[in-house]
């Protein structure tokens, strides 16, 4: 018989299946919300960076058709006489009907040798700008567009073309200047989501700015700034469009960063990681809950079990000996009783004048005396036999399946060099003896269980009233 056939005894009840499923259930959900949230802010971010990869990208083409719109306008004034001509009275006149219908703030004109003629300031302006960075950059590129510069009244930046004469002969640059207020409010204006925001920088990493007083100022993301932008120097080593995180006054950002084609700028996105996660903040509420009543339930579960496990004790182990109660022995032959295909066998045992023990030495010494027996009997059957239990006063059965007579036979042999064992260490005189009978049901034979126990005690009847006559006859 199985070891564990103690285990089998335990009631099978729908409560105790629920009180034990509920917390499992509940940490089971709480890990498949914590799968959840993860895959849920990995997909935020995700989707974050894919929407302002977009706006970035979105804002870079629209910052680039404008820039080619202000190109190509200067491009069909430099093909004209009055400008390639180079004479300051015509383009004087050129720039004059040209300026406001072109949509630049002003124009002026820079000859071969750096000399700049700014027509229509204060009635016409030279400036030497050879030594000027500024006029290396024009004058090596047939259009470039320089870095946004701060005025009183706005950023301001300008577009340059080449002046050619029609045989191809470089004669100077036209340069428009025009106001970037319309385009950065414009990108201001935008909706990025989760509170982000859009910018516009220069190589600098500079970008412009509105502060509470609507003052225009410059930002910068770099030198004393605290932001931390390295993935904005990685976009201007590779030229490429990048995304990636920035920290911008001590905030993490996700960032996307589109370079313009027409200008050394850059459209930047960025979307504060806060708020990104701030969106599954239902969810982590959601988990902390949910861990709380896992844990108590848990804690709750824990001594229920604890309280089982001693009712259990209580209704199966029998009150004064060691070994199963009567409750044992019968929940054990229910289960056994429709298994007709093993056979069962059932030894029925009682102690041989015990009344006398309790009479002559006291019941102390007779609860000692059961104790003895039972310890005894399961250990010569518990675990690899059968099963023991108190059916009564001195009376127990041991409940074996798929078990030979000689089997049973050798077993209590055993039981009887125990018995005489356990008599040299009691502090009277008294050889402790047993009488027992053993029935079988074969398998396959049909014969109840109960029958079966009042066989084995008929037969153990039998054996006492034996020993009572062999008793009687030596005296």
């Amino acid at each position: 018989m199985e070891k564990d056939i103690k285990l089998k005894l335990r009631l099978s009840r729908m409560d105790r299946s629920l009180l034990v499923a509920v917390p499992v259930t509940m940490i089971l959900v709480f890990f498949a919300l914590l799968a959840m949230l993860s895959a849920y802010q990995r997909e935020a971010v995700v989707s974050t960076v894919r929407v302002s990869h977009t706006l970035a990208a979105n804002q870079r083409n629209q910052l680039d058709v404008y820039l080619v719109g202000r190109v190509e306008m200067l491009k069909l004034l430099a093909q004209q006489p009055d400008v390639y001509s180079m004479n300051l009275e015509r383009q004087r006149a050129f720039a004059a009907r040209w300026t406001k219908s072109s949509g630049f703030s002003h124009i002026f004109f820079v000859d071969n040798n750096g000399q700049g003629w700014y027509p229509l300031e204060d009635g016409g302006t030279y400036r030497n700008q050879a030594a000027e960075p500024f006029f290396q950059d024009i004058s090596s590129h047939d259009v470039f567009v320089t870095d946004p510069f701060l005025k009183d009244d706005g950023p301001i930046t300008t577009v340059c073309v080449a002046i050619r004469r029609p045989d191809g002969t470089r004669v100077g640059t036209l340069c428009g200047a025009f106001y970037l207020s319309n385009v950065q409010n414009a990108i201001d204006d935008n909706q990025v989501i989760y509170g982000g925001k859009c910018y516009i920088l220069d190589k600098e990493g500079r970008h412009i700015s509105i502060e509470a007083d609507n003052g225009w100022s410059y930002d910068s993301f770099t030198g004393g700034s605290d932001a931390e932008v390295a993935l904005l120097k990685q976009v201007y080593e590779s030229g490429d469009d990048l995304d990636g995180k920035v920290k911008i006054d001590g905030a993490d950002q996700y960032a996307s960063i589109a370079v313009l084609s027409k200008a050394p700028w850059v459209v930047m996105v960025c979307v504060p990681a806060s708020e990104v996660m701030r969106s599954t903040v239902w969810m982590e509420r959601a988990l902390f809950v949910i861990a709380v009543l896992a844990l108590l339930m848990l804690f709750a579960l824990a001594h229920i079990l604890k309280s089982w496990r001693h009712s259990d004790e209580i209704l199966y182990t029998d009150p004064l000996c060691p070994c199963g109660s009567r409750t044992a022995m019968q929940q054990l032959l229910l289960r056994l009783e429709p298994r007709h295909d093993v056979s069962v066998t059932v030894l029925y045992a009682d102690l041989n004048r015990f009344k006398y023990v309790n009479d002559t030495f006291g019941h102390e010494q007779g609860d000692l005396l059961l104790i003895t027996f039972a310890r005894v009997l399961s250990r010569v059957f518990d675990g690899t036999l059968g099963f023991t239990a108190r059916a009564g006063g001195d009376e127990f059965v041991v409940i074996m399946t798929e078990v030979s007579e000689a089997v049973v036979l050798e077993a209590w042999q055993q039981v009887e060099l125990e018995l005489i064992e356990e008599s040299r260490r009691l502090p009277y005189c008294y050889w402790i003896t047993s009488s027992h009978g053993v029935a079988t049901r074969a398998a396959g034979e049909e014969k109840s269980l109960e029958a079966l126990v009042r066989e084995a005690d008929q037969a153990m009847y039998l054996c006492k009233q034996k020993f009572k006559k062999e008793m009687h006859d030596v005296r």
